[in-house]
């Protein structure tokens, strides 16, 4: 096979992906700019005026917020998943910072003792942290999902931040170690700066996972749920709520993850890739 043939294939394998890769967003599109009327009265592919759509769109929002109450419960999610995100993060670094670089015995056990918690289904820890959250009295409080988003997210975070720690010559931390650093010295001025490409990663990984997180947060608490827990309710009372409407909220409580997403691309890449540069 010739290399223009090649070249061929692979580009329509591409094309291909690309196109199921977009076509939820196009149904997605169609279906959030037409009122609930339209959607019900005209085929799917079919637009509705040009004109109504800044008033489909108004009215698909609007009511989602209301109905929802989305604006309320985003400022949980955002609250949830910055400061999972954050630190998961500075707590796996220091967990990877100690398992590779201080002399501790046994580092590939206390790994895997860590590690392990990704292994099971989070289902199964759902009664004994809501033993564990009520025992102490931080059931149904920002405080208590807090604590338990930043755990579930810690051996993701360690997993990421320990391969990482790798490709950091340990000669630097030996060298340091001879100009009168301290280990906490070292961690703060040395490691954490040059690990700020995993540090990102993990922070964009942990906050969209808490972000779209539904079954911590509708089980743990009742007054400070997530922003999916808001969209469920959209789901549970479906007979009075159009599929304009909740399309428009799952659009509407996406936006935070997109942003992130588009801020830190570049760091996110040259965390993924700094292994190879290495």
């Amino acid at each position: 096979m010739s290399r223009t043939a090649s070249k061929s294939i692979i580009y329509i394998i591409l094309t291909i992906f690309a196109l199921v890769w977009v076509f939820p967003l196009v149904t997605t599109f169609l279906t959030i700019i037409k009122s609930p009327d339209s959607f019900s009265e005209l085929t799917f592919w079919q637009l509705p005026e040009l004109k109504s759509i800044p008033q489909n769109l108004g009215f698909n929002f609007g009511y989602a917020l209301e109905k929802a109450k989305i604006a309320r419960d985003l400022f949980n999610s955002l609250f949830y998943a910055v400061i999972a995100g954050i630190g998961s993060a500075f707590i796996a670094g220091m967990a990877a910072y100690t398992l590779v670089f201080l002399d501790l015995k046994r580092p590939q056990s206390w790994f895997i003792g860590i590690f392990i918690g990704n292994l099971f289904p989070f289902q199964m820890f759902l009664i004994p942290l809501y033993l564990f959250l009520n025992s102490l009295g931080l059931f149904d409080t920002r405080l208590g999902l807090t604590i338990v988003y930043v755990g579930i997210c810690v051996p993701f975070a360690l997993f990421v931040y320990r391969n990482y720690a790798f490709t950091i010559p340990k000669e630097i931390f030996d060298a340091s170690k001879v100009d009168g650093a301290s280990t906490w010295g070292a961690f703060f001025r040395i490691f954490l700066p040059m690990s700020v490409p995993a540090f990102t990663v993990v922070v964009i990984f942990q906050f969209i996972w808490t972000w779209n997180d539904l079954l911590f947060g509708l089980v743990l608490s009742e007054r400070f749920r997530p922003v999916m827990t808001a969209l469920s309710k959209l789901v549970g009372s479906r007979g009075g709520v159009p599929a304009t409407v909740y399309i428009a909220g799952a659009v509407f409580a996406t936006i935070p993850t997109v942003i992130i997403l588009l801020t830190l691309q570049k760091q996110f890449v040259r965390g993924f890739t700094i292994t190879a540069e290495k």
